[in-house]
This record gives C-alpha cells, sequence and structure tokens, in this order.
C-alpha cells in the first residue's frame, strides 16, 4: 500500500514539476518578447521624434511662401476683381409662360398585376 502511495506521488510530484518548468518557460519567451517589442516601440518613437522635426521644417509658413511664389506665381488679388453683384444669376429665375402651359403628362390606364399571395392556402 505505502508503495503505491509514494510511486503515485512521485508521479505527481513529476507531472507538477513538469508543469512548473512550462510556465516557467512561457514566462521567459515572454520577457524575451516583451523586450524586444520595447526596443521596436523606443525606435519608433525616435523617427516619430525626427520625422515630427522635419515635418515642423517643412511646414513652415515663411518657408512656404517662399515656395509659393518661386513656384506657383499666384497674384494677390482682391475678391471685388474676381466677381461682382450684376455677373451673380437671378436668385428666382421666372420660367417662361408657355412652358407650363404646354407641358403634358400620359397617365397609363393599365392595372397593376398584384400576385395572389394566399392563393397555395
Amino acid at each position: 500500500m505505502i508503495r503505491i502511495l509514494n510511486f503515485t506521488l512521485i508521479v505527481i510530484t513529476g507531472l507538477i514539476s513538469l508543469g512548473v518548468y512550462r510556465v516557467a518557460e512561457q514566462a521567459r519567451m515572454t520577457a524575451i518578447e516583451l523586450r524586444e517589442t520595447k526596443t521596436v516601440i523606443a525606435k519608433e518613437n525616435q523617427s516619430m521624434t525626427v520625422l515630427g522635426a522635419e515635418w515642423a521644417r517643412l511646414t513652415q509658413p515663411a518657408r512656404i511662401q517662399a515656395l509659393s511664389e518661386r513656384y506657383l506665381s499666384l497674384n494677390d488679388h482682391p475678391a471685388a476683381q474676381r466677381a461682382s453683384i450684376t455677373q451673380l444669376p437671378p436668385k428666382f429665375a421666372t420660367p417662361p409662360e408657355n412652358a407650363i402651359r404646354n407641358a403634358s403628362a400620359v397617365i397609363s390606364q393599365r392595372t397593376p398585376v398584384v400576385p395572389n399571395l394566399h392563393a397555395g392556402t
């Protein structure tokens, strides 16, 4: 009886040891993945800092103004020179009288066919 109990306890101890080893190995692998992920995040943050500095330099108003003057040759015109109120179409244009009187419509005398859904009952 004691031999069976000892053997059972040894088997249980072995299984528990294997379980603990598996958990420890998973924790070690997770720690390695975490370290690698933190390294990648640090590199990305540094890249974002560099890109932010480049973006700040590229979007300086003085630089954009100089580039637009060099390449676009835009002129500053007041809005009054582009359009006047007389050039706009009237808000409510009245249709010609004949357009309404000469309008025609055709009404179909055919009645729509409605399927009988209750024919099978």
